[in-house]
């Protein structure tokens, strides 16, 4: 299904992968975005001594284990840590100072989901990846609005760090064989209008400082009962099954069409 979607880049969320898949990719030449098992660090007593030393010790079985296969191209060293917190700074210092020493090759990044006016770990990362959800989390049915907030978010961080920027997730929530007119949450309409909103956004700053564009999520994944998770996560373009929802198609059209415009420059 990556290769029908015409996928050429994941990242690991939020855990590594398994070796099989690590050799296969390897194999298929789809670059990977190699993640530690760093999720839930949201408050200030998750940021003590004996979390740091596991977070170092996990990261250190990632990079042995993970550093001779071509596929890798980038350390991811957390999920949406509460990197607003001011005992955060130290704490991803020194992990990222770690993750250099065992590999000084390749460039760091974890996903962040805090402000540009409070983050204070992208300073440390060399590619600033960020989790988006507007239309969703943010002004849920008003997707008309994403290209302002999100441009605007965008031209901010690069006046705040001027690196390269990728979108480590963005999305809607999605039940397969919802529908309407005009589009609403949850409906396969509404998922598809706001991919096309932010797709208008990486197009606009692609060949700047927009390195790369991953949608949260490759399938619907089961999670705990919660009552904005109708029978777990909804966002996956596939079901569980692996079955296509509308906006798999709507991003294989784009990831393909993006092969080719790349393939007729470096032909021209």
């Amino acid at each position: 299904m990556l290769k029908w979607l015409g996928v050429n880049a994941f990242r690991t969320s939020h855990y590594p992968y398994s070796q099989e898949l690590m050799y296969l990719c390897d194999k298929e030449g789809i670059v990977v975005i190699d993640e530690t098992p760093a999720v839930g660090l949201h408050e200030s007593y998750n940021f003590v001594s004996a979390t740091l030393k596991h977070h170092l010790q996990v990261t250190t079985e990632l990079i042995l284990r993970d550093r001779n296969h071509p596929s890798v191209v980038m350390w991811s060293l957390a999920n949406e840590p509460n990197s607003a917190l001011k005992v955060s700074e130290a704490y991803f210092e020194s992990v990222f100072k770690h993750a250099r020493m065992l590999d000084p090759t390749r460039p760091l990044t974890f996903a962040c989901n805090k402000e540009y006016n409070t983050d204070l770990v992208t300073k440390f990362a060399d590619v600033i990846s960020i989790n988006r959800y507007y239309g969703w989390y943010k002004n849920m049915g008003y997707p008309q609005l994403v290209p302002y907030e999100l441009s605007y978010e965008l031209e901010q961080w690069q006046l705040v760090e001027k690196k390269p920027m990728m979108i480590s997730e963005y999305g809607a929530g999605t039940i397969a064989g919802f529908h309407e007119d005009p589009a609403t949450s949850f409906t396969e309409e509404y998922q598809v209008q706001i991919m096309k909103e932010y797709f208008s956004v990486f197009d606009k700053y692609r060949e700047d400082f927009l390195v790369g564009e991953l949608i949260w999520n490759f399938a619907d994944f089961m999670t705990e009962q919660r009552d904005n998770r109708p029978v777990g996560n909804r966002k996956g373009v596939l079901t569980r099954q692996r079955q296509p929802k509308s906006a798999a198609h709507l991003l294989r059209d784009r990831y393909y069409s993006l092969q080719l415009n790349i393939s007729s420059i470096i032909c021209a």
